[in-house]
């Protein structure tokens, strides 16, 4: 078997890209061949060195690729990454016509193949189920009823991509949001493949909102009509393929004061790699974090929820208000 696995950072995530990179090799050795592309957005020399040292360990290879290769055709007016956005003309590389997008804050615990080997022939992009607000949502063009997908753990169909010139798409509707795209590229992977996505099992991007809420308490938090069951999540939690740190709710798993539940795992192969001499960070310590979280733990559900509605509101005025103008 051989898989094509991408990555995208720059200097700032290249420890934590380093970490997951790790993980997946460690966890993978008995796949035939595994090909990383890594999209640089001005990594240094230390940090390419340190990547080649894991690829090395494994005996695996490593292709980089320049970011404006990649976004030179691009019109964002956000301050969003613009490593996040280059992964969306990863079809540009003609060799492949498939590849598995991870983003710099996962770590893999087991074997990637039952997720390579998913049946994508008839859709553009296959993820995990996310929970955006509603109005994050609609904005883009899609219902309640559609399936909105997060996109920190991508399995993409380049062939198609290429086939339905999806590359266009994406920067006409870039242009189309003024350069301003509600939840940047994940709105963007939405908005263009809504009828072309595969939802997948929770196991490959096991995020922090499973570890916090019961799969009743997100539909009822984010009006969602279709999502996974309690047992889906429940087995999410205890067998995750791919643990994503997003940072709401725990903080990051580099900060000493993150309290994911799974936290050491990203320690743990943090030790084991090129990175293993940089302390965690104790600088970040996000309010809003620390005062959802407070709320969640010490009220009643409905308190938390109707939290979030006052919250949602004054979003969804901001985001009304600016592309009426």
């Amino acid at each position: 078997m051989k898989i094509n696995v991408l990555y995208s950072s720059d200097e700032n995530y290249a420890q934590h890209a380093g970490v997951s990179l790790f993980s997946l090799l460690d966890n993978n050795e008995d796949i035939d061949e595994i090909t990383v592309y890594m999209i640089e957005n001005n990594l240094s020399s230390d940090s390419k060195e340190k990547f080649n040292e894991i690829i090395k360990k494994y005996n695996r290879q490593i292709i980089y690729i320049p970011i404006d290769f990649l976004c030179e055709d691009i019109n964002k007016r956000d301050n969003y990454f613009l490593s996040s956005y280059a992964r969306l003309f990863i079809s540009k590389i003609k060799e492949i016509d498939k590849i598995l997008y991870l983003d710099c804050d996962t770590v893999i615990t087991q074997s990637v193949k039952s997720l390579w080997n998913i049946e994508i022939y008839n859709y553009l992009v296959a993820g995990v189920q996310d929970n955006p607000a509603m109005y994050n949502a609609e904005v883009i063009g899609m219902t309640e009823y559609d399936r909105y997908i997060n996109a920190g753990v991508l399995l993409m169909n380049l062939k198609k991509w290429r086939e339905s010139g999806t590359d266009k798409k994406v920067i006409e509707f870039i242009d189309k949001y003024n350069g301003c795209v509600p939840h940047h590229d994940q709105g963007i992977i939405n908005g263009i493949c809504k009828d072309n996505i595969l939802i997948i099992d929770p196991v490959y991007n096991a995020m922090s909102q499973f570890f916090m809420h019961s799969s009743k308490q997100i539909k009822s938090l984010y009006d969602m009509k279709n999502y996974y069951s309690q047992e889906q999540l429940d087995n999410a939690v205890k067998n995750p393929v791919i643990v994503h740190y997003i940072n709401k709710f725990f903080n990051r798993p580099w900060f000493e004061n993150c309290s994911h539940p799974m936290k050491n795992l990203y320690i743990n192969y943090l030790k084991q790699s090129p990175w293993s001499n940089v302390q965690l960070n104790t600088s970040k310590n996000d309010p809003k974090i620390r005062i959802r979280k407070w709320i969640f733990d010490h009220l009643p559900f409905s308190v938390f929820a109707a939290a979030e509605r006052v919250l949602d509101i004054k979003r969804k005025r901001h985001i009304k208000d600016y592309y009426n103008h």
